[in-house]
């Protein structure tokens, strides 16, 4: 029994994601059907979070949910194949679902519309029979195919919108930002400031214009090192306190000290590249004309400068973020979804879902488009950073179909691995307890075989003794007989039976001894041990056997000729009696008998005599 793996069963095999629910199954008793309809559930919850829609959207999904889930519930090759009718549906609509929100225009309808075709034609499909899906496969796959179709061509176009936008989004946003440069400066230095009337309209007008175009066509790095820049950064600070108006008036040695300094550098920037030199020509002209006039102390209408209006005013520029908040939006990229959420109000309710068309750290603008290229809104950097903050806005969550899919099934993964260790483990210790069962079995076995060895040694060896006492005693018996009789009858009757009795014992100390030669012989058989056999045909035909098998059961041993045939089966006792007889002989057996019976022999002739 192997371990599952996800890698396995999200490429394909839908057979282990079967063992899986009955391994899951067998450890926790629990029921697989239930088991897969949690899963269904379980996967439900986890697209609609990785994926949350408009509640016009959602409610689409929701009537949809309770046919999809009976066929996910019954059909693990939802969860096994990308190719799966059902699973290429999700992943079809789950992009365009999530990106979509409602606004007033054509093609936003449109997605919606095609959205609500498809689900009205899935529900019709998976409600209906299975021979009547198999029957309307391809116009699923029709349906898919056209969608996709229509939808790459919807994209395509978005892209072509969403760059016309934002290159007019960014040149208005650069005018916006040279106007409010040039504002700033101007009304730094000149607003509320007294100065000649003649001079409110060529400010507000050529100098504005000229000072607006060098703002609009450099970097801010680059704006400050202009020579222009330069001059009119050292014009503007003495310009806005050489004129007087009623009740104030300007001290003579600030006239007198600054008035030439001012003069001398409007000489010295008509020598500057500019964009119109006639109209500058004639601001420098007007200007000298006016400092003049103040030095020479001739009278001049001269009324408080109007503070500069310029269209840049979003957020407030006297808010203070903290650097850790607006660090959040580097993270933020072009081309991130952010879904946008009313104060108070659900995710799904009045949200706006957006991309981020374009981020422009030198111009602190931020431009978001929908789903169709169009513009949304654009904030600056501040205000973005407190959306973010404040939980209005945040990144759309972006997950596959196939990464719901496996975070799901990862920890039943891990479960049913958790089943079949525990299973493992069991069998293990049944087959150890086995083994432990068995050597038990044969140590005993061996104990015993060898108790049963010892106690018939010991009985031959007390029947030798008896044999040799007993012929011992009849000898001492022969001899007292022949003393009664006459010498030499005496004798020659003591010698014959004396004789007798030798040989009596002789061979029966050699049939005792044969015996347990024999026995010990047998006893120490082996199987591929070769025993030469008397025919019973024929006393002069002699075979050769192998003993091939030992049954310890019944005590039978059965012989096979070279080739593996079967020769015969006899008992022990057979085999004891047939070698005592002489009708065996020991071939090979690894020890060397004819030494051992000889020994024997010539122990039991020591004891006779």
């Amino acid at each position: 029994m192997s371990e599952f793996t996800l890698q396995a069963i999200v490429t394909g095999d839908s057979l282990q994601l079967g063992e899986v629910f009955a391994s899951i199954a067998a450890a926790e008793a629990a029921d697989p059907a239930g088991l897969r309809r949690q899963l269904a559930s379980d996967f439900f919850a986890g697209f609609t979070t990785a994926n949350p829609w408009d509640t016009q959207l959602q409610s689409l999904l929701d009537k949809f949910k309770i046919i999809a889930l009976a066929q996910i519930a019954t059909d693990d090759g939802f969860y096994c194949s990308a190719q799966h009718p059902l699973r290429e549906f999700f992943a079809v609509i789950a992009q365009p679902a999530s990106r979509w929100s409602p606004r007033d225009s054509k093609p936003n309808q449109q997605m919606f519309d095609k959205l609500s075709a498809l689900f009205a034609f899935a529900a019709s499909y998976w409600s209906g029979s299975e021979d009547a899906q198999i029957a309307c496969a391809a116009q699923l796959k029709q349906q898919l195919d056209d969608f996709s179709v229509w939808l790459a061509s919807e994209d395509k176009r978005a892209a072509m919108l969403e760059s016309r936008l934002c290159e007019t989004e960014l040149a208005n946003l650069k005018l916006v930002s040279a106007e409010a440069r040039v504002a700033e400066v101007v009304n730094h230095h000149l607003a509320g400031h007294p100065l000649p009337g003649e001079l409110h309209n060529t400010i507000t007008g050529t100098l504005k214009s000229e000072l607006q175009y060098w703002a609009f066509n450099s970097s801010p790095g680059e704006l400050p090192q202009l020579p222009l820049w330069k001059s009119w950064q050292r014009i503007l600070p003495a310009l806005g306190q050489l004129f007087s108006s009623a009740g104030i008036a300007v001290d003579d040695q600030l006239l007198y000290s600054q008035i030439p300094l001012v003069l001398a550098e409007l000489e010295r920037s008509l020598e500057h590249p500019c964009s119109n030199p006639q109209a500058y020509a004639q601001l420098v002209e007007q200007l000298s004309r006016c400092l003049m006039s103040a030095i020479q102390k001739q009278p001049l209408e001269c009324a408080d400068f109007p503070a500069l209006i310029h269209s840049d005013a979003q957020g407030d520029s006297n808010t203070r973020i903290p650097r850790t908040l607006l660090q959040q939006t580097d993270n933020v990229r072009a081309g991130d979804w952010i879904i946008f959420v009313a104060d108070g109000a659900k995710e799904g309710q009045d949200s706006i879902r957006c991309k981020l068309a374009f981020k422009n750290p030198e111009l602190d603008q931020l431009l978001f488009v929908d789903h169709t290229g169009r513009k949304v809104m654009s904030k600056n950097t501040r205000d973005f950073a407190l959306c973010l903050s404040t939980g209005i806005a945040r990144p759309l969550p972006t997950q596959t179909i196939t990464d719901t899919i496996s975070r799901l099934l990862s920890p039943l993964v891990e479960r049913a691995n958790r089943g079949v260790q525990a299973q493992l483990l069991l069998h293990k210790n049944k087959a150890e307890q086995l083994v432990r069962a068995l050597i038990a079995q044969q140590q005993a076995a061996t104990e015993a075989a060898e108790r049963e060895r010892a106690a018939e040694q010991a009985r031959l060896q007390e029947q030798l003794e008896a044999r040799r006492a007993a012929a011992r005693k009849a000898m001492m018996e022969a001899r007292a007989l022949a003393d009664e009789q006459q010498r030499r009858e005496a004798e020659q009757t003591a010698e014959t039976e004396r004789l007798r009795i030798e040989q009596a014992a002789t061979q029966a100390a050699e049939t005792i001894a044969k015996q347990q030669h024999a026995r010990q012989s047998i006893n120490e058989l082996q199987v591929g041990a070769w025993l030469e056999i008397n025919h019973e045909s024929a006393a002069e035909e002699k075979l050769r056997a192998k003993l091939s098998v030992i049954i310890s059961s019944t005590g039978k041993y059965i012989f096979a000729d070279q080739v593996g045939r079967k020769l015969g089966e006899y008992t022990r006792d057979q085999l004891i009696t047939l070698m005592v007889e002489g009708q065996i002989k020991i071939l090979r057996n690894g020890d060397n008998f004819e030494d051992q019976l000889a020994k024997v022999i010539r122990g039991l002739r020591r004891d006779v005599s």
